[in-house]
C-alpha cells in the first residue's frame, strides 16, 4: 500500500490551515487523556502521606507532562513543517501548552459549571485549531527553521 515516506510527504503537502488543525487535534488529545490519567491518579497521590503525594503529583504535573507534550509537540512540527534543529526547550515549549490548556479549561469549567468531560468535548471541537496554532508559535515562531 502506502510507504511511511508517502504519507509523511502528503502531510508535508498539506496546506498550513489543515496542519495546524492536524496538530492541534493531537496536541488537543494527548493533552486531555494525560488529564484524564492524572485525574484517576490524584486519589492513589494523595493518599500515600499526604503532602509526599502532592510533591509527586505536582512533579508529574508540572515536571514530566511538560517534557512528554513538549517532545510530542516538536516532534510533530518536525514532520509536518520540514524543520530542523530544536528551537525552544522541550520543558518550555510542553509548559506553555500545559497552561495554556490548563488556564482556559479552568475558565470555561468556572464560568459555565462544566465537568472536564464536557470541556474535553469542547477542546476537541471548538478550540482544535486554536491550540494548534498556539502548538506551533510555542516552538519559537512561525517559520524559523535551523539547519
Amino acid at each position: 500500500m502506502f510507504s511511511n515516506n508517502k504519507i509523511i510527504n502528503h502531510f508535508k503537502n498539506l496546506r498550513l490551515i489543515e496542519k495546524l488543525f492536524i496538530q492541534g487535534i493531537i496536541v488537543t488529545f494527548a493533552l486531555i487523556i494525560i488529564q484524564l490519567l492524572l485525574d484517576g491518579a490524584k486519589s492513589s497521590f494523595m493518599s500515600y502521606m499526604p503532602p509526599i503525594g502532592l510533591v509527586f503529583m505536582e512533579t508529574i504535573n508540572y515536571g514530566i507532562q511538560p517534557l512528554i507534550i513538549g517532545v510530542l509537540n516538536i516532534i510533530i512540527i518536525h514532520t509536518l513543517y520540514k524543520l530542523k534543529g530544536w528551537q525552544v526547550g522541550f520543558w518550555l515549549n510542553g509548559i506553555f501548552l500545559l497552561l495554556t490548556f490548563t488556564t482556559i479549561n479552568l475558565l470555561i469549567q468556572t464560568v459555565w459549571g462544566l465537568q472536564f468531560a464536557d470541556v474535553a468535548v469542547i477542546d476537541i471541537i471548538l478550540l482544535s485549531l486554536p491550540f494548534g496554532c498556539i502548538a506551533r508559535f510555542s516552538n519559537g515562531g512561525w517559520s524559523k527553521p535551523i539547519d
